[in-house]
């Protein structure tokens, strides 16, 4: 659960956004995107979602990896991914196609204004 800042006990004063000095630091940061998505360019891939590993109906749809490591990754769909679902991500590397599974342990949508207008969800995976 996120910090809820409006009651947060910590004043950080009055603010004078008239200030040219605040204002010149302003101009410097403008156009930063602060961000914690991955640094890596995302990947293509297509996923394959069911309902339980044993499921009878599956669903392919393509997806885009934004981040992995030895336990999680982070995928951006076109549409929400139900906590507890399971996934087979499938992308294409040098020697062919690579499968890794996995189960949906958080999904939401985009919060920036671009994932908003694209209709994009983030969906955090545990793999294994």
């Amino acid at each position: 659960m996120g910090h809820d800042k409006s009651r947060s006990s910590v004043s950080v004063g009055a603010v004078d956004w008239n200030d040219p000095h605040l204002d010149a630091l302003l101009q410097k940061v403008d156009g930063w995107k602060v961000d914690n998505r991955s640094d890596q360019p995302p990947q293509e891939v297509q996923i394959h979602v069911s309902s339980g590993w044993t499921a009878n109906s599956v669903v392919s749809k393509p997806a885009q990896l934004i981040s992995i490591d030895e336990q999680t990754m982070v995928l951006v769909t076109r549409f929400p991914l139900p906590q507890g679902d399971h996934v087979r991500v499938d992308s294409q590397q040098a020697g062919g196609t690579r499968s890794v599974w996995g189960w949906i342990i958080e999904g939401r949508e985009g919060y920036r204004v671009e994932d908003r207008e694209h209709g994009l969800f983030l969906n955090k995976l545990r793999i294994g």
